[in-house]
């Protein structure tokens, strides 16, 4: 049997988290290591969730960010792994130390990086294995559908990505689980969506751990951006279906919480700019020019003028080549 790492990320969010392990301990097909790494967390995220470990596991490690990219591997790979980060370090720097750790192993076939506030179906990762057993090297994801209405797909295992318009589109958005799921065709993607991120351990070997230079946004398109250059390729796992919340550590305006959305703005427009500089330079004036113009024009339609300044700022650090991590306010 393959040997799977999941790897969950934590920050101030442990009810959620919680609800995700517990769906893990439900699959028909037990992962071999579960990691949860909590990302500087100010509530009782670590409290919280070593006691639900101590309930389930007679023994496990729980290791300090500094310790994990250049320890060595343990004599027996542990069911459970709680690694605690000092501060928020983003998702690809709050990804990476777990990462690292499972590379030191020497053991894992796959790694699995989840949203923590996703629930799995039972059978979510025995149909990734599946996919795994059948093309050798490759990024897998899962069928995303919605935890409020799990009838409907939020994206087919990920996105199309326009790079002139940074306009992202949701393969099979909003379409009938079931209908999806008899589709004949396979699905083209230009990422795999990060909420459900399944990958050979190859991949992160020859290509690289996560680019932390996104704190958030964009890290799962610039791993794929590196998995293609490599001729690895990105694949739908239809059967393993992956309920999401979505937007728990970024918000959305409906919610009222403007200093989070301002927070994901920020981020959102500055990953964005980061990425094209990366990857398609050539198109970087017109995207400046035209991402701006958007944004203005969608602030003015919705009367959301408040995101005038994150978008300001990510402009600003972007040519200062400044990133404010989680130290942006709005």
């Amino acid at each position: 049997m393959p040997k799977v790492c999941v790897i969950i990320l934590n920050c101030n969010g442990w009810t959620d988290t919680l609800e995700c392990l517990n769906s893990l301990v439900g699959l028909t097909t037990a992962p071999t290591s579960l990691v949860v790494v909590d990302n500087g967390s100010t509530d009782q995220s670590v409290e919280r969730i070593t006691a639900w470990a101590e309930e389930r596991f007679d023994y496990f490690p729980v290791l300090e960010h500094d310790k994990t990219v250049s320890g060595q591997p343990t004599a027996t790979i542990p069911p459970f792994l709680l690694i605690r980060n000092p501060s928020n370090f983003g998702f690809a720097g709050g990804n990476n130390p777990a990462i690292a750790w499972a590379l030191e192993q020497n053991g894992f076939d796959f790694i699995w990086l989840l949203n923590n506030d996703t629930i799995v179906r039972s059978a979510a990762l025995d149909a990734l294995l599946q996919c795994g057993d059948q093309i050798p090297a490759g990024v897998y994801g899962s069928t995303i559908v919605y935890a409020e209405n799990p009838e409907v797909i939020q994206c087919a295992g990920g996105c199309l990505y326009q790079p002139l318009t940074t306009i992202f589109s949701p393969c099979l958005g909003d379409e009938k689980l079931a209908a999806a799921l008899q589709e004949k065709e396979d699905v083209d993607l230009d990422y795999v969506f990060g909420a459900s991120l399944f990958v050979r351990t190859e991949v992160f070997s020859r290509c690289g751990l996560l680019d932390d230079d996104y704190f958030l946004f964009y890290e799962e398109i610039d791993l794929c951006k590196r998995a293609g250059k490599e001729g690895i390729g990105l694949y739908w796992c239809r059967e393993s279906v992956v309920l999401h919340r979505g937007s728990s550590s970024v918000g959305r305006p409906e919610d009222g919480n403007r200093k989070k959305t301002a927070f994901a703005n920020y981020h959102e427009n500055l990953s964005t700019l980061l990425f094209t500089r990366h990857f398609y330079p050539w198109l970087l004036p017109f995207v400046l020019l035209f991402r701006f113009a958007g944004k203005l024009a969608v602030m003015g339609k919705r009367g959301d003028w408040y995101l005038f300044r994150p978008l300001y700022t990510a402009y600003l650090d972007f040519f200062a080549r400044k990133n404010r991590r989680d130290k942006y306010r709005a």
